[in-house]
């Protein structure tokens, strides 16, 4: 089996089977990003490794159903801003979108299937439609699952063969029945007096980012835009992507530069030219936050040799994750406070975008 590695990231998140979306790395990565797979008849089977805390937004791809299955502790990823259970894996179809948020190293197996696929009873796939990707199922079955996937694909098959092909795809049809036989999607029940529109809040943050491209924004920008404390906004941020608002906009814009710096001409163009195009102006603190996330300096991955793989969806994280979040423009019950834990003698921390510190957590 080939084991492909890769530097950039939007290239890692296009050889993902099953799935559309972007990631941002939110630490350095301690280990490497990669992927195996095989295609067994219909059957697609790929494991992947994230090497680095991140935060990824995306959906499920057209024409298909994948489930995603932990192989790596399940209890510390968080889909939607909820931690999975220990016997939790993810459902996706085509217009279900969703956030992915690790804190370390994870692993992912998926298994992915044309919808109108004869191998799974279509009842089966379409009752896992609706009600958000977190699923849950009988513990043996899913480690039965994990198994067959990991055997398959780390197995050398010859699929030239098709008495091989045919024992794979009957296997995996098998044990993806026997999963989605015994599964039940995860309702979220919030314990407690009643809880506001997180929803909300972020696509409110997300409005005024993609509005304020390229500009510096404030945190007391993002808390007017979303009327919420500092306190709250934060709170909600690491609910969902594991980092604050101010972080993951820096990281957003580091992540950016760094697939534009691998994709540029060392001949032509030159970091600073570059970097500026992201709203730069700081570069020597550019340089250092640029090397405490990603292990190298911009000079050197400019001068990393081009891949192969040139052509690539100009879709941003950002477009992924607005198509989670939406605005219901409800008005909030308390403009300014909506958390009775909110301290208002808190004072607020106001720092541009690029003079941000990069930080473990902010």
């Amino acid at each position: 089996m080939t084991r492909l590695v890769f530097r950039d990231f939007d290239e890692f998140a296009e050889a993902i089977t099953g799935v559309d979306g972007r990631f941002i790395p939110t630490a350095r990565s301690t280990s490497e990003w990669w992927s195996e797979a095989v295609r067994p008849g219909v059957v697609s089977l790929q494991q992947i490794q994230i090497g680095s805390p991140t935060t990824f937004a995306g959906d499920g791809e057209p024409g298909r159903f994948t489930l995603g299955l932990p192989m790596t502790d399940p209890t510390q990823i968080r889909i939607d801003g909820h931690f999975l259970e220990s016997d939790g894996f993810i459902t996706l179809h085509e217009d279900q979108p969703f956030t992915f948020t690790g804190q370390d190293v994870v692993r992912w197996a998926g298994i992915s299937v044309p919808q109108d696929t004869r191998l799974v009873a279509l009842d089966l796939l379409n009752n896992a439609r609706g009600g958000g990707p977190r699923t849950r199922s009988a513990l043996p079955y899913l480690e039965r699952l994990r198994w067959v996937a990991e055997r398959a694909i780390s197995a050398n098959l010859d699929l030239s063969e098709p008495a091989s092909v045919l024992a794979v795809e009957e296997e995996v049809a098998i044990s993806l029945t026997h999963v989605l036989e015994r599964s039940m999607k995860v309702q979220d029940r919030h314990v407690g007096r009643p809880q506001f529109s997180r929803s909300r809040v972020i696509a409110r943050t997300l409005q005024l980012i993609e509005a304020n491209e390229g500009q510096p924004l404030f945190i007391d920008d993002l808390c007017k835009a979303t009327q919420v404390s500092e306190r709250t906004l934060r709170n909600i941020f690491h609910e969902f992507f594991g980092v604050g608002p101010m972080r993951l906009l820096k990281v957003r814009q580091l992540r950016e530069i760094r697939a534009a710096l691998l994709r540029a001409d060392p001949q032509r163009d030159t970091v600073t030219r570059i970097a500026a195009r992201f709203g730069i102006w700081d570069f020597s603190l550019f340089a250092r936050n640029y090397k405490a996330l990603f292990g190298e300096s911009p000079s050197r991955t400019l001068r990393t040799p081009p891949t192969e793989v040139k052509v690539r969806s100009s879709l941003s994280w950002l477009h992924y994750a607005s198509k989670i979040f939406i605005d219901d423009m409800r008005p909030a019950a308390h403009p300014h406070v909506l958390d009775s834990g909110d301290d208002a003698d808190t004072p607020l921390v106001i720092q541009p975008v690029d003079s941000f510190p990069l930080r473990a957590k902010n």
